[in-house]
């Protein structure tokens, strides 16, 4: 098969789908990738082909505000549905169609497989008259944010002739569901056919020396602090998380961001350990709590690692996430409004002392290693295009 992968930019739409496509070209099949013209020499590096399509993020974001009035006066929890049917659909869908519909009819795909936030992929899939696929990143958008995108995304669907596939699966299509069942949004039974998918996720390559340092810290509870790739430069949140966590018997790791500096975060006690980047998958194994903004992939990581987790939503989809692990018991939030360091230093001591918030994470770790692995899953595409 020749698969065509669609995505926007960012490392969490994009890393979610690398398990499958590696899975795929061990399996002898063709695979490609398109998505933003930016975002394509990233893509090559992780070793896969690349084409431009759509738009880059800040002409994205430029275009979305201009048409959105209000949108930096809505608080951040209610932006969601407005922001995933907005910029997803009404102005990057439009953008990156133009692009597909030539790449898709030179490259001859036989199977297209979208994230859950590039809704242009399903379109240029129909007109070509080939099987397209829907991967998700993460717990099943609401069914507001969906209608929304999916009426959204009418308009270009009706100027090529061909029908509105929908978004999340509501209209059938295929949805490669990454999220464990334990902590799924109970709407996901509304989504006619789905395939569940393991969360393997994808990061940087193994480093030797942090691996060492890490294995050799003092035998006290380790705490690992991040707001991801996109919402790092939350300075204020991650002093707040300092200032209740650094006079406690913790380790405490943080990770800035690629784009971050750990000196502008100051001068920190001995127990305390700062830097740029660590992948996920090395350094959560010996964590006891993983403090995060609560984006897809760090929730992903704390369940496949068995960690509890301290969510700290600011914006996207972490509103939703951080609701899910307080519902599931996975874990506790702090809402802007909630976060100090005081009562950081409360969630934090109460993840760590009560072991029924471990009890629940290692719970999904065990159901996240029952579900399918990649490779177990290509023969469901490959039916799809036979």
């Amino acid at each position: 098969m020749k698969v065509l992968f669609t995505c926007v930019v960012g490392h969490g739409h994009f890393n979610p789908m690398v398990p499958l496509a590696h899975a795929l070209q061990v399996a002898g099949h063709r695979v490609a990738f398109a998505t933003d013209p930016s975002f394509c020499v990233y893509v090559r590096e992780a070793g896969f082909e690349a084409h431009p399509a759509g738009l880059d993020q800040p002409d994205a974001l430029a275009r979305f505000l201009a048409s959105t009035p209000g949108w930096r006066e809505l608080p951040p929890e209610d932006r969601q549905p407005i922001q995933y049917s907005g910029m997803f659909g009404r102005v990057r869908a439009p953008a990156m169609l133009r692009d597909l519909v030539p790449l898709v009819a030179a490259w001859q795909p036989d199977l297209l497989v979208h994230d859950a936030g590039e809704m242009a992929g399903a379109i240029a899939a129909e007109a070509a008259g080939i099987g397209h696929v829907e991967h998700s990143f993460g717990i099943l958008r609401s069914a507001l944010a969906r209608s929304l995108a999916t009426e959204a995304i009418q308009p270009i669907a009706t100027e090529l002739g061909v029908r509105n596939p929908g978004v999340g699966g509501s209209r059938g299509e295929l949805y490669l569901d990454i999220c464990p069942p334990g902590i799924q949004d109970p709407g996901i039974s509304d989504v006619p056919n789905v395939q569940p998918l393991r969360p393997l996720g994808s990061d940087g390559p193994t480093n030797a020396a942090l691996l060492g340092w890490l294995a050799g810290l003092p035998p006290r509870p380790t705490v690992y602090v991040t707001m991801g790739t996109v919402f790092n430069n939350a300075g204020d949140v991650f002093r707040a998380v300092l200032e209740g966590l650094r006079e406690e018997a913790l380790n405490v790791i943080v990770t800035v961001g690629p784009s971050g500096d750990p000196a502008d975060l100051g001068p920190q006690p001995e127990n305390v350990h700062v830097e740029r980047y660590i992948p996920q998958s090395q350094v959560l194994p010996v964590c006891d709590l993983f403090v995060s903004h609560g984006g897809s992939g760090a929730l992903l990581g704390a369940l496949s690692a068995g960690v509890p987790m301290l969510a700290l939503p600011q914006g996207a989809d972490q509103f939703i996430n951080a609701e899910r692990v307080v519902e599931t018991g996975f874990g506790l939030r702090l809402m802007p409004s909630e976060l100090s360091p005081e009562a950081v230093g409360r969630a934090a001591r109460r993840l760590i002392d009560d072991e029924q918030f471990r009890e629940v994470a290692r719970a999904q770790q065990a159901a996240i290693a029952e579900m399918p692995d990649p490779s177990d899953v290509i023969p469901v595409l490959q039916a799809l295009v036979q």
